[in-house]
């Protein structure tokens, strides 16, 4: 009898034991859950954050390549306009530069005609002066003659005669030289304003 009283006290004494260990059992298993949960909140936040930072990345890329686009097109937009204003610039160089070389061929043209003139008018008054010292000449033979002049005398006008006769000729073949050289000239300019038309 005695036996059976002493267990029932051991047996609730064993029971709340057996309680108290289910209970902190049931504690550290709460507990262990609650971390659980916390980590996975903790974890869940951090993703979170995570996706936001990579968004935000995102915008930000997304931002610089327009900028990047922007930037492009100018510097394409400012490549274009320079090459445009390169090209005006080397016509308007050329455009220069054959209107000088047109200017100097003509200045030349003009001071070739100016000396051919000078030249042509020079050679003019020399033959002048030959005629007129030709038909002294001849007015001295004439006379000459006609008062019987010595035989050396009369060599000599012969001479100068002869003389006066071969300059003559050279220098109507020199006029006419002249003349032709000057119609070649102008031939030549003619063909070159041709060909800077074409």
């Amino acid at each position: 009898m005695s036996q059976e009283g002493v267990n029932p006290a051991l047996a609730v004494n064993q029971s709340n034991i057996a309680q108290e260990l289910m209970e902190e059992d049931l504690q550290r298993e709460i507990a262990r859950n609650e971390a659980a949960t916390k980590m996975a909140m903790e974890r869940e936040v951090q993703a979170l954050e995570a996706r936001k930072r990579a968004q935000e990345s995102q915008i930000v890329m997304k931002t610089m390549l327009e900028k990047y686009e922007q930037m492009k097109n100018k510097l394409d937009s400012t490549k274009q306009h320079l090459e445009e204003k390169t090209a005006q610039i080397s016509v308007q160089q050329q455009l220069t530069d054959k209107i000088t070389s047109m200017k100097a061929r003509i200045e030349a043209y003009a001071n070739k005609k100016e000396a051919v003139s000078y030249l042509s008018e020079h050679v003019t008054i020399k033959h002048e002066m030959h005629v007129n010292k030709l038909e002294s000449v001849k007015e001295d033979m004439e006379t000459s003659e006609t008062e019987g002049k010595t035989e050396e005398e009369s060599e000599r006008y012969k001479r100068m005669k002869a003389g006066l006769i071969d300059h003559t000729e050279r220098v109507e073949a020199l006029k006419a030289m002249m003349k032709e050289n000057e119609e070649n000239f102008k031939k030549r300019e003619q063909v070159k304003l041709m060909l800077e038309k074409q």
